[in-house]
């Protein structure tokens, strides 16, 4: 079954003896990876609540060489967490820092996007940015998160975080929404006793 067929290469799911996979041909070297069929992160933008984001950066943040190019479209959904694409080789310039690629930068921008449903700067990346551009807030309600992905977005890369501590502060984010008790409604399973006479007034009509 052919999933992608583009100019430079075909991307098609097979079944195999390590279960469904995906294979990716250039017409001179084929590439096998595990097949997500949630496809990438891109697919969440704008509709992803505060937790996938964490859980997003986290698991990043984790699998995150500092040389891997980063972007939603490198990042596959894989049930409730998120694994990068073995795939990841070309860079989005609409994910990289204003000196180049920078993971960091990358994974800042590619939170932000998940998030909020557009692009950091306008989409031009980097290039969109100077010393003096302020970091757009992501949202209010959400001052933890977006505080970590303005630092991810420094202009200077001194002032951005290590991958080590924002996989830490990931983590903690996501042991405090676990820790909190869920919300429930009450169940409302009040039995009310109706009199024969309000039975009539629903039913008014007699039956022979």
């Amino acid at each position: 079954m052919t999933i992608h067929k583009g100019l430079k290469y075909t991307i098609t799911k097979v079944t195999g003896t390590d279960g469904v996979m995906a294979e990716k041909s250039d017409g001179k070297s084929t590439r096998t990876m595990k097949y997500y069929p949630e496809r990438d992160a891109g697919a969440l933008a704008g509709c992803a609540d505060e937790p996938t984001i964490w859980r997003l950066i986290a698991d990043m943040a984790e699998a995150l060489p500092s040389d891997t190019p980063l972007s939603p479209e490198h990042v596959l959904i894989d049930n409730e967490g998120f694994v990068l694409s073995p795939w990841s080789e070309s860079i989005d310039k609409r994910f990289t820092a204003p000196e180049g690629y920078s993971a960091v930068w990358a994974l800042g921008a590619t939170a932000f996007y998940v998030f909020m449903g557009c692009h950091v700067f306008q989409g031009l990346g980097g290039k969109g940015q100077k010393a003096s551009t302020p970091i757009p807030v992501m949202r209010k309600e959400c001052p933890e998160l977006s505080k970590l992905v303005a630092r991810c977005l420094a202009y200077y890369p001194a002032e951005r975080p290590d991958i080590d501590a924002i996989k830490d502060e990931a983590k903690e984010a996501l042991e405090r929404i676990d820790s909190k008790p869920k919300q429930q409604l009450p169940l409302k399973n009040e039995r009310k006793n109706i009199s024969d006479d309000a039975i009539d007034s629903l039913w008014p009509e007699k039956m022979e």
